[in-house]
């Protein structure tokens, strides 16, 4: 009797995920709604402060700048990937632009941790544990720092004499950028040595109850990393100089300071949340780093407009890299699903769906 209760009681399955994957859809599409939100709100708050400057550029430069932003953000996801794969690992090149330009949206939601949430439920559905994704996203943003700042040391003498100008607006800001700088950067040495690495991580594992790494992280794998991530700053600089040479000639010395200030910029921009002068940390660097080359094209105006503009490209620039990785995935899908088609013979009857009345009757069986 108590098996009879149990087969007339036992909740159907088809319902229970019917249910789950209406869940699932909800939650997509109210994080999807929230990224959009975000990200329109992201250009009209800073459309009026950058029209202007966004109409005197010339668009070949836009051009350019909006693939050397994407070659950067290519580069990052690769440093992701080789972190990932230093931690046991191995992650497609396809999966790895998906995880990280897919997930990088979430960071147009309101808080810090979106993107990070995002990027561990995209490892998920590649196969790769949360808890890998997350401490592959942690040593990349590590790891990634030390190239940061190592790229960094070309912007360093513009940045100290734009703090010896204590009128500037700009002064303070740098001046406040520079000392992150000063005690990010040992730190981070220090962590990039591969044994005390390693070390954090297990710790961090433990932290998490999840399995240890079977191996040490290794130098060639923590270099891989450094590498793609200083490849990545120096395009995100690039893009930069293309802007500031729309409106002047800065010229190699110009291209240096870009990508140095750049780097700076970004890696203070993660640490430095609120600003003295009403100015964006990582808009500071940049205007401090610009405004000499741009002194005849309207000087901290003009380097303030392009700052500005900057960010609008990333926008734009996150909108195309999370497109082109999400068409990859479908196509992917499309790919996979031809070939097991094609993996049934022409002409093969596949077996008809069993009736009701061919079911065996499970809950009559038992009850007698």
């Amino acid at each position: 009797m108590a098996e009879q209760v149990e087969t007339v009681t036992a909740p159907p399955t088809g319902a229970g995920k019917s249910r789950s994957r209406w869940l699932s859809l909800a939650v997509r599409v109210v994080v999807i709604a929230a990224i959009a939100a975000g990200m329109a709100w992201s250009v009209i708050s800073q459309w009026p402060q950058v029209r202007e400057t966004w109409l005197d550029l010339a668009w070949s430069s836009v051009v350019l700048a909006v693939l050397a932003v994407l070659g950067g953000m290519f580069a990052n996801s690769m440093a992701w990937r080789a972190a990932a794969q230093d931690l046991e690992h191995r992650v497609s090149v396809p999966a790895a632009l998906r995880i990280l330009m897919v997930g990088q949206l979430g960071k147009y939601i309101p808080g810090s941790v979106w993107a990070y949430v995002l990027q561990m439920e995209l490892g998920r559905r590649a196969g790769l544990p949360r808890a890998r994704a997350f401490l592959a996203t942690l040593v990349a943003l590590g790891l990634g720092v030390v190239a940061a700042l190592g790229v960094g040391l070309l912007s360093l003498p513009s940045l100290l004499d734009a703090t010896a100008d204590s009128g500037a607006e700009y002064a303070e800001p740098v001046r406040v950028a520079l000392y992150i700088v000063a005690v990010l950067f040992p730190i981070a040495l220090i962590c990039a040595i591969p044994a005390v690495l390693t070390r954090l991580i297990q710790i961090m594992l433990k932290l998490l109850r999840r399995p240890p790494l079977q191996h040490k992280l290794t130098l060639p794998g923590v270099l891989r990393v450094v590498g793609w991530s200083a490849l990545g700053y120096t395009l995100f600089g690039v893009h930069l100089w293309l802007l500031a040479n729309a409106q002047a000639a800065p010229g190699v010395g110009g291209l240096l300071r870009s990508i140095g200030s750049f780097a700076i910029a970004m890696t203070v921009g993660m640490f430095a949340f609120l600003s003295p002068s009403g100015l964006g940390v990582r808009e500071a660097v940049l205007v401090a780093t610009m405004a000499p080359f741009l002194a005849g094209a309207g000087g901290v105006g003009a380097a303030t407009g392009i700052a500005l503009a900057s960010r609008l490209i990333f926008t734009v620039a996150d909108l195309l890299a999370a497109g082109i990785a999400a068409l990859s995935g479908m196509r992917q899908l499309r790919k996979a699903a031809e070939v097991e088609s094609a993996a049934v013979p022409v002409g093969a009857e596949l077996p008809a769906p069993r009736s009701s009345a061919d079911a065996p009757a499970t809950a009559s069986a038992t009850s007698n």
